[in-house]
């Protein structure tokens, strides 16, 4: 990615991280961790952005593991639910393409780069 476009989406998801934060209501009930949980995803992002190399490698391997790891929970709890692909409620199918075209591409990054520790060319 260009500078200007690392910038504006380090900045914006730097800014969602911070108000993830500081809206997270008091208590460590299970809505203020996924406020939470959600503000440090951002946060990844935004210092994936500015930083390069092995650092950035690592960052979006974590990233790119974290997506696939909430599609697979995503598609087992869906599954899990008695509504199969065949029923009224296509959050199945909506699973499956989640883990398809956002998951595998997170997962095939982390393989890719190894998490950062893979030699050089």
């Amino acid at each position: 990615m260009s500078f200007g476009a690392r910038l504006l989406l380090g900045l914006v998801a730097g800014l969602f991280g911070a108000v993830m934060f500081l809206a997270a209501p008091p208590g460590t009930d299970s809505k203020a961790i996924g406020f939470y949980a959600f503000g440090v995803f951002c946060l990844l992002i935004a210092i994936a952005c500015f930083t390069s190399g092995r650092v950035r490698q690592f960052i979006g391997s974590v990233i790119g593991c974290s997506i696939f790891l909430v599609g697979v929970t995503y598609l087992v709890a869906e599954l899990s639910s008695g509504k199969l692909l065949g029923s009224t409620n296509p959050s199945a199918y909506n699973a499956a393409k989640y883990l398809l075209f956002i998951g595998m591409p997170g997962i095939v990054y982390a393989y890719k780069v190894r998490f950062g520790f893979r030699k050089s060319p």
